[in-house]
């Protein structure tokens, strides 16, 4: 199916080498050394937006093999998977599934009405109706709710500022309490917070939103470097301080893995190979130690600025050929070769 077929074959043989060397040491009585950052032997996923299967086979033109992990973005109401996205599944996908506070007609759904609802309310109804679609999906689904929590755009979910954390803290246990209850065995939940959230210490603090280990199973970033797209003033920042707080607060919860589940650069008008070379160091990054809890990179493929805001930000890889290059060289590149994602740590 894919251009590089010898590629993918030589990766995947790399990475099932790693899983027999780790299997034998612990059949042999030897205790498993801790992850280490991305490398041939213990590589990571790397992926993008999965909106539909069109969208997906255009990553893989691209990459010439295929785009493990997918981000997919539903709404409250939404049919969680459509055949697309079944597809994705029937040909070795992974699914990072966003469900949105929101419904189809843009109404909200609040955050303390989640919490409070009972058997028979309509809203108890609809997380039994998406824990139904979950476990009827029958494949591995790395679940997300309502991403980026302490952002203004979730402003409309909580009763006020001061209440939103709590609000969805108790949000989140209660959506995933039904989920659990309900059967889903094949999934895994995923708090997603900005990159910049987990470096504030006012009321965008991403940190108060987190809802505990034992309703978590990942903590992930949407990471950017806006560049000066949107603040002629603002400066050009690398992959390493637009995820450093997101990493320090991991390495307080050393049993769950980091994900990025949104990344991306602008570009800069000044120099056009500027985004390519940001992207060549995103590469490197996560091949240092200090990175070894990051499990997941999956690269932001849209374009979601409203065009009246004319800030004509393209965090996307297709911005530039430069910039597709250096995503598609990261793509191929074995260390970043995972099938499934990786336990990170490796305990």
């Amino acid at each position: 199916m894919f251009g590089n077929v010898s590629a993918f074959d030589r990766r995947h043989r790399a990475a099932s080498a790693a899983a027999l060397l780790v299997a034998g040491l612990a059949a042999s009585g030897v205790a498993a050394v801790p992850a280490q950052a991305a490398s041939v032997e213990n590589p990571i996923m790397v992926g993008a937006v999965g909106a539909g299967k069109q969208m997906i086979l255009d990553h893989e033109a691209v990459v010439g093999e295929r785009v493990n992990g997918l981000r997919v973005y539903k709404m409250w109401d939404s049919w969680l998977f459509n055949k697309d996205h079944q597809w994705a599944r029937d040909t070795g996908h992974t699914l990072f599934l966003s469900i949105r506070s929101q419904r189809l007609d843009k109404s909200v759904v609040k955050w303390n009405a989640i919490a409070a609802a009972q058997p028979g309310d309509r809203l108890y109804d609809d997380m039994l109706n998406q824990a139904r679609q979950i476990k009827n999906f029958g494949a591995k689904v790395y679940i997300v709710f309502n991403h980026e929590p302490e952002a203004g755009q979730a402003d409309p979910m909580g009763s006020s500022l001061a209440a939103k954390p709590a609000e969805y803290v108790a949000a989140w246990r209660k959506v995933i309490g039904i989920y659990r209850t309900a059967g889903v065995t094949n999934a895994e939940y995923v708090f997603t917070a900005t990159a910049r959230g987990f470096n504030r210490s006012d009321v965008r603090d991403a940190r108060p939103f987190y809802p505990g280990d034992a309703w978590v199973d990942h903590i992930a970033s949407d990471g950017y470097n806006w560049g000066t797209c949107r603040n002629p003033n603002e400066r050009w920042r690398g992959m390493a301080g637009i995820i450093g707080g997101h990493r320090k607060f991991g390495e307080l919860h050393p049993t769950k893995s980091l994900m990025l589940l949104e990344w991306g650069s602008a570009e800069d008008a000044n120099d056009p190979m500027r985004k390519a070379r940001w992207i060549n160091d995103v590469q490197a990054l996560f091949k240092q130690s200090a990175y070894d809890q990051f499990s997941v990179l999956l690269q932001w493929q849209g374009r979601n600025i409203p065009a009246d805001n004319n800030l004509g930000c393209r965090f996307d890889y297709a911005s530039s050929t430069a910039a597709q290059q250096a995503w598609a060289q990261l793509e191929r590149d074995p260390a970043y070769s995972a099938t499934t994602v990786p336990k990170r740590p490796l305990l």
